[in-house]
């Protein structure tokens, strides 16, 4: 089970046995909404501003006629009833606004997060990633799941050190820029890697706190092993080089345990007082706040313009301390596929589950064009068409589904218009943004452009073609791509404009047609091929940390 991506509701795949085998997973990592009544978009700038953008997804709940339902499934599970009285708690919380939108969050949260618990390892761990919007709720559900005493850390991540630039017309509250991951493990046996996390020391640091030397280099002191300790241990009091502890409770550590420190040269000796020496490991151990200098929130060249993205820094760091090479991570919520490229760039094997068939269609193409040793049959899209005849079915059954999956796939990083809404869509289905290398003088230079998708699942008339031309002129674009059956093409290639554009090396149509099938063959249109390397670039073998 490595590289699969389901185009699905998370909760069916969980439930599956056959897709999801019990105890297969070592590392769960979940961005679900946030219950934050936000609607997010998948975003394209565009000079136009009459263009709608289509929604991501809408993370604003309500009480749905089949909750009551779903809340008594629980409550007769006697390993899941304590989580209704939690969502029952929300709902009195709320019931004097005469809204329920947090029980509704939270009932479906805890089907998930307790379906995913199935899944994972007893030596495995889980990070929720939320918000204070109901960090405080998925707590409680968290240690109604996994248990009290399989909570590790509440972690707050800084994810912006930039000012709030409208906080001069809102002064009665402070600026939020951090996030809440809650780190809970299956059992006292989960993975854990801490130096493999370590942060930079800080200027002086290292000089003010290594600053004893021996033939092994620099150490710092440990606290005294014959401090005082809190009760009586006679079976720790004992005399060591002419030394006794000065309290009646004795030294910390065994007798044993110390001639083999000292046989090491691991301790040292001043004033009565006895010392571990620590020795630095390379870097300052991670405390539970992730500061933005670490892992930053800017996205640079990683963006895909995806409203909820992740930084890769943000997801290394939880992969590099709670897994091993080879182990296998869990995104249920994988919107632009973070965790699967960080899971694939570290060597570990991956699953990811969406709902948005525009998802795993742009993490399809991720994965592909940033490591140069996959091919898109090396990753399984269940949920998604990888047939011809399946894209065909799709395109019938669904349009705007269908439009979904081919824009994704294409690595579009916007879409916009709902099909049924009244309205024209300006001939935009998706935007690609796309770097172009051009030459200035003796200089080249790197500026992003866009090309404009366009599908169409059946007949392909003439004059859509050559309004195509227009719809490219008008945003600005450099190039539109009308994605079609292939028994289309002929109609694209007579109507299509002949125009060309540059970069430095050569010259490309500025409308062209491109074929599900040359797409479901991993194939790419005729752009620069600067077109899908700018997440990072290719790689040409995973890093095993």
């Amino acid at each position: 089970m490595n590289r699969v991506l389901h185009a699905s509701d998370c909760l069916d795949i969980l439930n599956d046995a056959d897709k999801l085998p019990s105890q297969s997973v070592d590392l769960i990592y979940l961005d679900p909404p946030f219950n934050s009544n936000s609607t997010y978009n998948l975003p394209f700038k565009s000079r136009d501003r009459s263009l709608k953008p289509v929604e991501a997804f809408v993370d604003t709940w309500t009480w749905q006629p089949d909750d009551d339902e779903r809340l008594s499934a629980l409550a007769k599970n006697p390993k899941t009833r304590p989580l209704v009285a939690i969502v029952q708690f929300a709902r009195e919380v709320e019931s004097r606004r005469k809204k329920i939108s947090l029980a509704a969050y939270l009932l479906n949260m805890a089907q998930r997060l307790y379906a995913m618990k199935r899944a994972l390892k007893e030596t495995g761990s889980i990070y929720l990633h939320c918000d204070p919007t109901a960090s405080h709720y998925l707590k409680l559900l968290m240690d109604g799941i996994f248990g009290k005493k399989n909570y590790i850390n509440e972690i707050t991540w800084e994810r912006t050190n930039r000012g709030h630039k409208g906080s001069q017309f809102a002064p009665r509250y402070y600026h939020t820029n951090t996030d809440i991951l809650l780190f809970y493990s299956k059992s006292n046996s989960y993975v854990f890697h801490i130096d493999n996390v370590l942060l930079p020391y800080e200027d002086g640091y290292f000089e003010n706190t290594y600053k004893y030397h021996d033939n092994r280099g620099a150490y710092s002191r440990s606290s005294p092993f014959n401090r005082k300790n809190a009760s009586p241990r006679p079976n720790l009091c004992y005399e060591y080089k002419g030394f006794s502890a000065p309290w009646a409770s004795g030294w910390t550590i065994s007798l044993e345990t110390l001639k083999k420190m000292d046989a090491d040269g691991e301790i040292e000796i001043e004033d009565g007082n006895i010392y571990r020496k620590v020795r630095p490991r390379g870097g300052k151990r991670a405390s539970n706040l992730w500061l933005f200098d670490h892992i930053g929130g800017t996205l640079g060249e990683e963006r895909l313009g995806y409203p909820t993205q992740k930084p890769l820094a943000l997801m290394e760091r939880i992969i590099k301390a709670s897994s091993n090479p080879g182990d296998t991570v869990l995104d249920p919520f994988c919107g632009c596929g973070t965790t699967a490229h960080a899971a694939e760039a570290l060597g570990r094997k991956w699953v990811g589950i969406d709902i948005s068939k525009f998802s795993t269609g742009l993490i399809q193409r991720r994965i592909v064009d940033n490591f140069a040793y996959l091919n898109r049959d090396d990753i399984l899209v269940q949920g998604t068409p990888e047939s011809v005849a399946e894209a065909r079915a799709l395109a019938q059954e669904d349009k705007f589904e269908f439009e979904k999956w081919v824009c994704g796939a294409m690595g579009a990083n916007g879409m916009y218009k709902n099909p049924g809404e009244k309205g024209a869509d300006g001939g935009v289905d998706g935007v690609v943004e796309l770097p172009v290398i051009r030459q200035k003088g003796s200089k080249y230079e790197s500026q992003t452009e866009y090309v404009i998708i366009q599908v169409k699942g059946g007949h392909v008339a003439p004059d859509s073609v050559k309004a195509l031309s227009e719809t490219v002129r008008r945003l600005g674009a450099v190039a539109g791509v009308m994605v079609c059956f292939r028994e289309q093409l002929g109609t694209v290639e007579n109507q299509r404009s002949k125009e060309l554009w540059a970069d430095a090396y050569k010259r490309y149509p500025v409308i062209q047609g491109f074929s599900i099938d040359q797409l479901l063959a991993d194939e790419k249109p005729n752009l620069p091929p600067t077109w899908g390397f700018k997440h990072g670039g290719k790689t040409s073998a995973p890093q095993l940390l």
